[in-house]
């Protein structure tokens, strides 16, 4: 296990998530994260000298949008487990430890951060 991951291990559904990416809906309301490819100005150049895009995008799946649209940088991660569990029942076997993983996932990869629940302002 990283020292990354047991920081916030202990109190993790405890911690609010915050949006840190760009992101926009397809023709099927789902959700895509939209990422830089580069943040150099070089490597930028040479993307538009093959005149290709700039940005990735990433879609997310049915559950992995359901679970976007409720980060509002309110709720806790354990309130939209929650909320999931409600609006996804039967379709979400392990809610907690599939949620915990994407929220795991979507933090390393810096489209969100976490906030404790006594820092919400």
């Amino acid at each position: 296990m990283k020292k990354s991951e047991i920081k916030y291990k202990e109190n993790f559904l405890e911690y609010i998530p915050v949006r840190n990416i760009e992101w926009d809906k397809d023709e099927k309301e789902r959700v895509y994260l939209i990422k830089e490819k580069s943040k150099k100005k070089f490597m930028r150049k040479i993307i538009w000298f093959f005149n290709k895009s700039q940005v990735f995008k990433i879609h997310l799946d049915e559950l992995g949008t359901s679970v976007w649209l409720l980060i509002d940088g309110k709720r806790t991660i354990y309130e939209i487990i929650q909320e999931m569990k409600k609006n996804h029942e039967g379709k979400l076997d392990q809610a907690e430890q599939r949620v915990s993983n994407f929220f795991i996932l979507l933090r390393k990869n810096k489209f969100v951060e976490f906030l404790l629940a006594q820092d919400k302002k």
